[in-house]
Parts: structure tokens; C-alpha cells; sequence
């Protein structure tokens, strides 16, 4: 029987809110238990600080640069230290032996096509703390032969689709509306993954431009507001499914919908992230998916999605920390050479391995 790892997973994404860590039991393959899911938000000046950064980033050029400067030093602390409190407090809480930790770290740059990818975080600080073996910088082996470097959660997403088929719960595919919408689906027990386009990346930037909100809780705002169809079918037209692809939030802006109403804009874009999916769904002939991430908590566009997908947390799972728990189960991957990127998910050549081991 191959060996049980208690492993903690790191993540936290590109709308920069908060870290999710996840503690799992899992051998890496067939076996998965959840063991405490931790959360801690970030604060609006860690926010602000981020968002500074990452729009001072034209090119992964000026990366060099950027980590010379006082404030990136600053907010890496920043974010390094709440990473180590969150892993220390899971460790504490745990009875058994913590074995590794996957960090993710949080993407401020992504540029496949240079094959580079960038996340800030300080693993030397956080292993010479926590004195585990960390697992991090998991996309730049796929990057290196080809890959898009993403996304990588879909080998974890399949793990779930199998076990929920396992209890007669059968579905197509699992969509995750972070700042992105990413998709896995199976096809003759084959796993396909890739980025659809925007999730909640130009409705959040359309909040805090035009509403001073971070995002449209629950979909409120954008309910009860007819979009603008044509422009909204116009922006999904240009999108082509042919191919793996993996976007950043630089790919998107919401300046083209300037023009738009406060109102009508807002509900404009939740029905381009809605549509997107539906079209990609249609187009690849997949029935019914599971929606993970912040999106699917706006109801104006699962409502959209009716009839098609479901939330992950109506199936016992907690939505809120499907990706730290890939990067626990990913980890493990790593640490066993096990493949955690594929030619179907992220375009790679061939199957492969990634993350470096930090040991102690």
C-alpha cells in the first residue's frame, strides 16, 4: 500500500483577498481525507500593496527590478509571515506529524510564452520556520517543455469526479470561477484542462471602479439589470476553444466597456463569464459540471448556469479550499514523481512531474 502524507497546501489567488490552507491525508493517488481548511484575509493595504506591484509589472523583465524595490520587499514579508501562521497554527492543531507543505505562493506575472511564471512568497523563510520539506514553483518544469504552466489543479479535480461517480454522483467536469474561469473535464477517461477566460477578474475591477466594493456580493448588483447583448457577444466571439491556453489578469480589461452604464456594465460582464463557460460547455458537448471558487457564490450567474452545473458545496465539498487542497495533494505528486501536468491540460509534450522540494 503506498504511504499515507499528511500535507499541508497553500494558495492564494490573483484577486489577492486572503491564503487558503488546507491539511489532507493523501497518498498522492487514490486516497484523500480532509483534515482542517484555515483562512486568513487579507487586509486592504496588503491588497492595495499587491495590486501595485502586479500592475508595475509589464514584463517579465522588469521582475528583476521590481524585488529590488522597498515595497515589494515589504508586502513579501508580509505575505511570507501570514503563510507561516496559518501552516504553524495547522500543524498545532494537528495530533499526528505534519510531513511537507505545498506553497503556491500568489502569481503576479504569468507569460507561457517566455515560459515564465512568477509568484511572490519566501520558501528559504518559511522552511527555516516551519522546519518541513516545502514543495513550491510547481509550473515551471511544465513551462520548460512546452506547457502553459496551467492550470494545474485538474489531476486533483479528476481525484473528485472519481469519487463522487464512485457514490453513483456522476458529472462531466468541474469549473473554477476564481479571477480566471478553468475547466476539467473527462472524456473517454481522458482528463482535458484549460483556461476558458475571465471569471470574476473584470467584475471585480468593475466593483471597485465603479460601486467601491470588491466584488458584487451574491450577485446583487448585477441581478435585475438586462446586459448588453451585443457587446457581450461580441467580447465572447473573439475566444477560440481549439487549444490549452492559461490567461492573466493583464489579458483582460474592463476600459472597452467604459462606455457602459454602472448597472448595465456590471451585469454586461457577469453574463460574458456566465456565457463563456456555456459556450465552451456546448461546444465541447459537456453536460453537467460542478462549479468551485468565489464565483459560484454569485447567484445572478449561476443562474446563468441553471441547469448545468452545481455548486461543489451541495456535494459535501467545501468550495472555499478546493485549490489548497490540490496543492497539498500536488505536493505529495511532486514529492513521489508522480505527473501533475498532462499534453491534454496544459499542452505539455508529455506527461510530467513538476515543484521543487525545499528540504530543511
Amino acid at each position: 500500500m503506498s504511504k499515507i502524507y499528511n500535507s499541508i497546501g497553500t494558495m492564494s489567488g490573483t484577486s489577492f483577498d486572503g491564503i487558503d490552507a488546507s491539511l489532507i491525508s493523501t497518498n498522492g493517488q487514490d486516497i484523500f481525507d480532509v483534515q482542517n481548511n484555515l483562512y486568513e484575509k487579507f487586509d486592504e493595504k496588503i491588497k492595495s500593496n499587491l495590486k501595485k506591484i502586479k500592475e508595475n509589472i509589464k514584463s517579465y523583465k522588469d521582475i528583476n527590478e521590481i524585488k529590488t524595490t522597498k515595497l515589494f520587499v515589504e508586502v513579501e514579508n508580509q505575505i511570507t509571515d501570514l503563510h507561516i501562521k496559518l501552516i504553524k497554527t495547522l500543524i498545532l492543531k494537528f495530533e499526528e506529524k505534519v510531513d511537507l507543505v505545498g506553497f503556491h505562493g500568489i502569481t503576479l506575472f504569468h507569460d507561457p510564452k517566455n515560459k515564465f511564471s512568477f509568484q511572490i512568497g519566501n520558501v528559504k523563510k518559511i522552511c527555516e520556520s516551519i522546519k518541513l520539506p516545502i514543495v513550491y514553483n510547481f509550473r515551471q518544469n511544465d513551462l520548460n517543455h512546452g506547457g502553459q504552466g496551467a492550470p494545474l489543479t485538474p489531476i486533483f479535480h479528476k481525484l473528485i469526479l472519481q469519487k463522487l461517480k464512485s457514490k453513483n454522483q456522476t458529472f462531466d467536469g468541474i469549473v473554477n470561477i476564481g479571477g480566471i474561469s478553468n475547466v476539467t473535464y473527462i472524456n473517454k477517461d481522458k482528463i482535458f484542462a484549460t483556461d476558458i477566460g475571465p471569471g470574476n477578474c473584470l467584475m471585480d475591477e468593475w466593483c471597485k471602479k465603479f460601486h467601491n466594493t470588491d466584488y458584487d456580493h451574491n450577485g446583487t448588483k448585477s441581478s435585475g439589470t438586462k446586459p448588453d447583448f451585443i457587446i457581450a457577444n461580441n467580447f465572447i466571439d473573439r475566444f477560440n476553444f481549439d487549444k490549452n491556453v492559461s490567461y492573466d489578469f493583464n489579458d483582460f480589461s474592463i476600459s472597452e466597456f467604459r462606455n457602459l452604464k454602472e448597472d448595465i456594465g456590471l451585469s454586461t460582464l457577469t453574463y460574458i463569464t456566465a456565457n463563456l463557460i456555456l459556450t465552451f460547455l456546448n461546444e465541447k458537448k459537456i453536460n453537467k459540471i460542478i462549479v468551485s471558487g468565489g464565483g459560484r457564490k454569485n447567484k445572478t450567474l449561476m443562474n446563468y448556469l441553471e441547469g448545468r452545473a452545481i455548486d461543489i458545496d451541495d456535494l459535501n465539498y467545501e468550495g472555499d479550499f478546493i485549490e489548497s487542497q490540490a496543492f497539498g495533494y500536488l505536493a505529495v505528486r511532486s514529492l513521489n514523481q508522480l505527473p501533475i501536468t498532462f499534453p491534454e491540460t496544459t499542452g505539455v509534450e508529455r506527461e510530467l512531474s513538476g515543484g521543487i522540494i525545499k528540504k530543511v
